[in-house]
């Protein structure tokens, strides 16, 4: 039903190309983030850059509610409305709130949903990231970079210094591509491999799927709550070491400057890392 409403309120809005100098004028800028977990951690991590840019503009970043504790750690003196579009209380509030504020460009990376959409739709001048010419093989930061106006950056990485005495060690395993995810067999491995002891150390595995929970091990147990994205952010602050398949938890780690293993088994990491992280790459 809200989609349906969302949808038909947007099927007449024009969108365009936004200018270097229609961003350089705006005062208002708003981004509305409606995607996946690990491209909201890269849009956020890309708009701290853009606002780093443009230090004296005003902004208002919107978000689902789950994803707000992340852009209030990242981006902690920058306005975050978390929203359940399915609330109807919250929808009528935000729509007086943007109507108020009439912000002058919007962006909504990586996001193709009707409601991040339907947000920009407030804005005087926007640009759709479904109508944007998205390059095909770019580096996924380099991607939302492009769509802000920013300069691409030289992909480079530093290699991560592993230091076999890490107490507290955080895997998350999952990604929502299976062929991405790290199997149980590897966990076990990388434990062997790197002589991360049970009894010596604080292993926590955080997934969704109950496969991958150890009975020796501390579980967290991912949800879709601002609670549980609280919990989790303390989670990685409070680790030595994440080891992590290429999925969400990689980019919250590298965002917070943690030490960093990571297991890619299907993609790429010149599209999926940003430049200038410290990062081992484990290989069997």
């Amino acid at each position: 039903m809200i989609n349906s409403f969302l949808t038909y309120k947007i099927k007449n809005k024009k969108d365009q190309d936004l200018s270097l100098e229609d961003i350089q004028k705006a005062e208002k800028v708003l981004f509305s983030l409606f995607t996946r977990y690990g491209d909201t951690i890269i849009d956020l991590v890309v708009i701290k850059e853009f606002v780093e840019k443009y230090p004296t503009k005003d902004y208002l970043i919107l978000c689902p509610k789950q994803m707000k504790p992340y852009s209030d750690e990242f981006l902690p003196k920058i306005k975050c409305i978390g929203i359940n579009k399915r609330n109807y209380l919250d929808m009528i509030k935000l729509n007086f709130y943007l109507k108020k504020w009439s912000p002058d460009i919007g962006f909504n990376p990586w996001s193709f949903g009707v409601e991040s959409s339907f947000f920009l739709s407030y804005c005087k001048i926007f640009q759709f990231y479904r109508n944007f010419n998205k390059p095909q093989s770019v580096n996924h930061y380099d991607v939302v970079r492009k769509y802000f106006r920013l300069p691409k950056k030289i992909w480079k990485i530093k290699n991560q210094i592993m230091d076999l005495e890490f107490k507290k060690v955080l895997i998350c395993p999952e990604s929502t591509d299976n062929e991405r995810s790290i199997s149980i067999d590897q966990i076990a491995k990388i434990i062997d491999d790197f002589k991360l002891n049970i009894d010596d150390s604080i292993l926590t595995i955080a997934s969704i799927n109950s496969k991958y929970h150890h009975s020796n091990c501390n579980n967290f147990y991912f949800k879709k709550t601002e609670k549980s994205s609280r919990n989790f952010i303390i989670l990685v602050q409070e680790s030595d070491l994440i080891i992590s398949a290429d999925s969400a938890p990689l980019h919250v780690a590298h965002a917070l400057n943690k030490n960093v293993m990571a297991v890619f088994n299907s993609t790429s990491p010149e599209l999926v890392i940003n430049s200038g992280s410290k990062v081992t790459f484990y290989t069997q």
